[in-house]
């Protein structure tokens, strides 16, 4: 069973003015579910995207969680006690200009090849990690995660698992997606199954979603997310949906109502914040992505001091348009404007 978030249970705690201390997972989406509202996980790929979070779910009394994966990690300079600094400081300033907190979960996401990233994270002071192996089959997954849920709940880190592929690679292999999508759905069944063998905080399916950018509007599967939300509930396990950017604020709250409750939100975020970079910066990036081969983001570390290089006015201009849009979502999107006071904060 889980065990609070609290510096009795687990030394890496970090405890600031009032007594207040990160949330995990359960602290945030057993409320969000009676709740009826999703809590957003954006992907931290900035110390500037951070602030900005922190600014809109302050501004929004909105719960929120701050996540990096460990794929981006280290293109994005944002190891875990990195990211952990980061998040603390803004809090602080959070707290400071607003003289109250929100729920902050901090979220270690899509470990998959190093697990010792767990253990970084854990000691780093985040609130929860997802060690996805997704890959593997379900018993396997389950066996393996299962080992981690055992060593966490007792530090009160909470730990979401994943069954079905995000965008799984048989189902973009297949010349009739369109018409098939659904049979590559995660099963209800197989959710259950790994969440009884790993009794985690959260699960990730797969439901048509996908990470980065949808090339055409995806189908994403209501009824399954209602399926599995029915299947896994019971247990203690709520439902994740992955893939948020380019969704509609009406696909939002149907996903909601549907069982969902942590949608993951990064692309979008990250092109906001672009859109306000100077264009020979721009420029500069792209040429040394398609130097690389790699897309504009995963050259973010060899520029980080060029970025802190911009003027201020269009740094803040665009970390406003960043939490702007993300107010907008809490409001309109995930609904979840206002419910600070449902989670612990």
């Amino acid at each position: 069973m889980l065990a609070e978030f609290t510096q009795d249970n687990n030394p890496n705690v970090r405890v600031l003015d009032g007594g207040y201390t990160l949330s995990n997972l359960t602290d945030l989406l057993v409320p969000a579910r009676a709740g009826k509202y999703g809590v957003v996980a954006i992907n931290q790929r900035s110390k500037y995207i951070t602030e900005a979070t922190l600014e809109a779910a302050w501004q929004a009394k909105s719960p929120v969680i701050c996540e990096i994966a460990e794929s981006e990690a280290g293109y994005c300079n944002m190891m875990p006690d990195r990211l952990s600094d980061f998040v603390h400081d803004y809090i602080k300033k959070m707290y400071e200009k607003y003289g109250y907190y929100v729920p902050v979960c901090l979220h270690m996401d899509h470990i998959q090849k190093d697990l010792s990233l767990v253990d970084l994270a854990v000691a780093a002071g985040f609130s929860s990690v997802e060690v996805d192996l997704s890959k593997l089959p379900t018993e396997e997954n389950g066996a393996k995660c299962a080992e981690i849920v055992a060593k966490l709940d007792p530090l009160g880190v909470s730990v979401e698992v994943e069954e079905g592929e995000i965008g799984a690679s048989d189902a973009l292999a297949d010349p009739d997606i369109d018409a098939n999508i659904e049979n590559y759905y995660t099963k209800a069944e197989d959710a259950k199954k790994l969440a009884e063998l790993t009794r985690p905080a959260a699960i990730a399916i797969f439901v048509g979603n996908g990470h980065g950018k949808y090339l055409k509007e995806p189908r994403i599967g209501f009824d399954r997310i209602r399926e599995v939300a029915e299947a896994v509930n019971p247990l203690g396990v709520q439902v994740v949906l992955h893939g948020g950017s380019g969704l509609s604020p009406e696909t939002f709250n149907q996903a909601i109502d549907s069982g969902a409750t942590k949608i993951n939100y990064a692309t979008s975020i990250s092109d906001i914040w672009f859109e306000y970079f100077p264009k020979d910066l721009l420029a500069e990036m792209d040429a040394k992505g398609e130097e690389l081969g790699k897309p504009r983001r995963k050259v973010l570390d060899l520029f980080e001091e060029k970025i802190d290089q911009v003027d201020p006015a269009i740094m803040q201009e665009a970390m406003d348009a960043v939490s702007g849009h993300i107010i907008m979502m809490m409001m309109r999107g995930f609904r979840s404007h206002g419910k600070a006071t449902d989670g612990r904060g």
